[in-house]
């Protein structure tokens, strides 16, 4: 599995991975923040890839030293810790930025909710 920032390339596997995954309501959510980020700061956008395959994306953004993230990976790659390695990785880009305290969103794809947890960097 190899991890790094998004590419242009990437749009349109990303696309289609949040289309498998998400419900219709939150992938429309989710592809706003997608492409707001994207023209905002596209280095806190990393996609998972195993071999040419986009697994997993995470959408990070930053607002008052406090970061948020949209992590949505491909429910067949949940055993290969696909998710906390790109958590891990975009962690690192938070605490070089200063951020002292991280908002996720994770999204649920067996029961297609979202749900909110708080966690401090340290």
């Amino acid at each position: 599995m190899n991890l790094r920032s998004f590419q242009l390339s990437d749009c349109e596997k990303v696309t289609n991975l949040l289309k498998e995954v998400l419900s219709d309501t939150c992938y429309k959510k989710t592809i706003k923040v997608f492409s707001k980020q994207l023209s905002y700061d596209s280095e806190l956008v990393l996609v998972a890839l195993d071999d040419s395959e986009v697994v997993g994306v995470i959408i990070g953004s930053i607002k008052n030293k406090r970061g948020q993230y949209i992590l949505t990976e491909n429910p067949s790659c949940t055993d290969n810790e696909v998710g906390k390695k790109m958590v891990n990785e975009l962690k690192e880009r938070f605490l070089q930025r200063e951020v002292k305290e991280m908002n996720i969103t994770m999204h649920d794809i067996q029961i297609q909710e979202s749900h909110q947890m708080n966690s401090i960097c340290s």
